[in-house]
């Protein structure tokens, strides 16, 4: 859906830019940009990247492998918390390759901001790639070797980071997405005095459309602050207001409804999944908030022409749908655990005690893994929201300082 959504930006733009300026123009540029585009990003921080990338890879592979063995007599499932564990990864470099294409094409314009998200991106894959592809030649070698699991099929034993390389490279619409979200208000000239100011400058472009004058205050007003330490504080706190502010005004019905629903939701798959044998809700838990988590930040990314305001509404109604959930799972997964139930979450085994039942919806490789799905598909459907509506042409409110 996001390789859709990502042409379909990258033909609006283009189909745009010939209107504009006319073939011939666009083709000039079409070459000109990637010289330029890869002239700018530093080599040396890329290779940091990639270097940084490998290093994190082969230190979880080890503490991996290490803790595996551990599991049965620790109480945990190894391999399910590192599944989470790389969801929440490929999810954060996504959202980092996204943010890198925002923050340059902001400044530079969304060719340069896509180039750079994409760079970015193979930077991680790259230094991922190097340390994990010798591992799994080892293990394709001598199997016998590694820890084995009993619920795991041997091809399955490194699924953990076979899962974050998928996610990274299916992140590859981002760069464009963001470079399009950042390149959509070119609120400051594309000099900048100091790295407070371009911290001010990112932080105030995409405000609501109602504060914009607001932001710009706060941008002059860090023109006319001379002393380093006084400026740093100034767009330390800028920022922090910016992408902190009041959140919309339907937020209150956004929270209360996604409330009511996932909790209505998790009664209904429970009492269902129990009576069918369906094997558990965990699924349910994972996918059905998520998607209305992405619906409410795409509606109001849409309304406000802000994507801070989206991830901040939709934060407080995740955060509402994830005690939503706790509040009926916890009398719920009492029901399962009597005979001819489970585990709430997987509709496997009987638990022992009822203690048990509840504590195994507090383990934190399904939370973890709620609050990163969760958060993937917030920022897709904020993002989304913010791309589907049309840029505000109007000049954006400039101050002078004299």
């Amino acid at each position: 859906m996001l390789v859709a959504i990502a042409l379909v930006v990258l033909v609006v733009r283009l189909a745009g830019a010939l209107r504009r300026e006319g073939a011939r123009s666009v083709a000039r540029r079409m070459l000109n940009v990637w010289p330029d585009a890869l002239a700018r990003p530093v080599s040396p921080a890329l290779l940091a990247v990639a270097v940084g990338s490998a290093a994190l890879t082969a230190a979880l592979e080890q503490l991996y492998l290490l803790a595996l063995p551990e599991g049965a007599r620790w109480g945990a499932d190894i391999a399910l918390l590192f599944v989470t564990l790389g969801v929440l990864v490929g999810v954060l470099g996504t959202l980092l390759v996204g943010l890198a294409g925002a923050c340059v094409a902001h400044f530079r314009g969304f060719a340069a901001g896509g180039v750079a998200g994409v760079l970015l991106l193979a930077a991680i894959v790259g230094g991922t790639l190097v340390a994990h592809l010798p591992l799994r030649a080892a293990y394709a070698q001598s199997p016998g070797a590694f820890a084995s699991v009993s619920h795991l099929e041997p091809a399955q034993l490194l699924i953990p980071f076979e899962v974050c390389l998928t996610i990274l490279v299916c992140a590859l619409p981002w760069p464009v997405l963001g470079a399009a979200l950042g390149a959509r208000r070119r609120a400051v000239p594309a000099t900048t005095r100091d790295a407070w100011q371009r911290l001010l400058d990112l932080a105030t472009a995409q405000l609501p459309v109602h504060r914009c004058s607001w932001g710009a205050a706060l941008r002059a007003e860090l023109a006319a602050i001379e002393p380093p330490a006084e400026r740093r504080s100034f767009a330390l706190g800028g920022a922090r207001a910016a992408l902190w502010s009041s959140p919309p005004r339907e937020t209150v019905w956004w929270v209360l409804s996604l409330a009511v629903v996932v909790a209505a939701g998790t009664f209904a798959a429970s009492r269902w999944s129990l009576a069918h044998g369906a094997g558990g809700i965990l699924g349910f838990w994972v996918v059905v908030p998520g998607l209305l988590l992405a619906i409410v930040a795409l509606v109001t990314a849409w309304r406000t022409r802000s994507f801070g305001s989206a991830l901040q509404t939709t934060f407080l109604a995740g955060l509402a749908s994830l005690v939503a959930l706790l509040a009926v799972g916890i009398p719920e997964a009492v029901v399962w655990a009597r005979p001819g139930g489970g585990y709430l979450t997987t509709g496997d085994a009987i638990p022992p005690s009822w203690q048990a039942a509840v504590l195994d919806l507090l383990r934190p490789e399904f939370l973890g893994g709620y609050v990163a799905v969760w958060t993937a598909m917030a920022a897709g459907g904020a993002a989304i929201g913010l791309a589907a509506k049309r840029p505000d042409r109007r000049p954006v409110a400039q101050i002078s300082v004299s």
